[in-house]
């Protein structure tokens, strides 16, 4: 049998600990270390040391700040600089490429640089190659449609509408030679322009010349059946929406249409 009597002791004497403990508890709770001289000069030491640290590495975050804004300039100066000095060799390579070939090979040339300008996001710049095309030969239906497009792009919308129309005739003037396809998305780019410019009427009647070179295109479905109920015709968006039914169930507008077209006086 194990001696208890050492674990008694040990018992016996932590509860005398602990009654020592709460008996000066109040004491020792009312005693104000800040108080103490001692500690409350290690407090203000310790509190300025903070401040000095603060300080420099304040002044060391606003040094770095200032270097790094100064070599973000110079960088952005040197590359401004640096695509400046290539668009001009580009430019002296181009024309002299363009001087050395035929009319249709240079128009081919200016069209297929705007084109890579417009992908860029360059739209200065295709402009100007565009309009060097339409210099060399006035009646160049891509090139109008193109820069048409460039205009839309920057919601130019009313030089963007000009020059639509005019491709429009050119398509008309030259309707052998220009895809029925083209046609159709030229119409709908004017359209969405006029739906831009809240001339509701010439948009239809775009929506309208579009559908009827491609009726089912669910893009042209789309725009018009958005038309319809801007114009609050409930007739023709009910048929519209079934035609969308039919092309492209999976369009997840049909419900948000089927709840406008409800909504409309019968």
């Amino acid at each position: 049998m194990y001696n208890i009597w050492p674990l008694i002791i040990i018992s016996i004497s932590f509860l005398i600990i602990i009654f020592i403990i709460f008996r000066h508890f109040p004491a020792l709770a009312v005693l104000d270390v800040d108080n103490i001289p001692e500690e409350k000069e290690n407090k203000i030491k310790e509190k300025i040391i903070k401040e000095r640290i603060k300080r420099k590495f304040s002044f060391l975050d606003k040094f770095f700040n200032n270097i790094l804004d100064f070599f973000n300039k110079i960088s952005s100066s040197f590359w401004l600089r640096l695509s400046q000095v290539k668009q001009k060799q580009k430019d002296k390579d181009d024309k002299k490429i363009l001087s050395s070939v035929g009319l249709e090979e240079k128009i081919k040339i200016l069209l297929s640089s705007a084109q890579e300008f417009v992908k860029s996001g360059d739209y200065l710049e295709a402009e100007k190659k565009l309009i060097e095309v339409i210099s060399l030969d006035d009646k160049n239906f891509l090139a109008f449609w193109e820069l048409g497009e460039v205009y839309h792009s920057q919601e130019k919308w009313q030089e963007a509408k000009q020059t639509l129309l005019y491709a429009l005739k050119l398509s008309e003037i030259f309707s052998d030679d220009i895809p029925s396809r083209d046609v159709s998305n030229l119409n709908y780019s004017l359209a969405l322009i006029d739906r831009e410019i809240n001339d509701i009427n010439s948009a239809y009647n775009s929506a309208f010349r579009a559908l009827q070179l491609e009726p089912n295109n669910p893009r042209y479905l789309d725009l018009m059946l958005d038309l319809c109920i801007i114009k609050k015709d409930k007739k023709l968006s009910e048929e519209y929406l079934e035609k969308i039914k039919e092309v492209n169930p999976e369009n997840n507008n049909i419900p948000d249409w089927q709840k406008s077209i409800d909504e409309m006086p019968m």
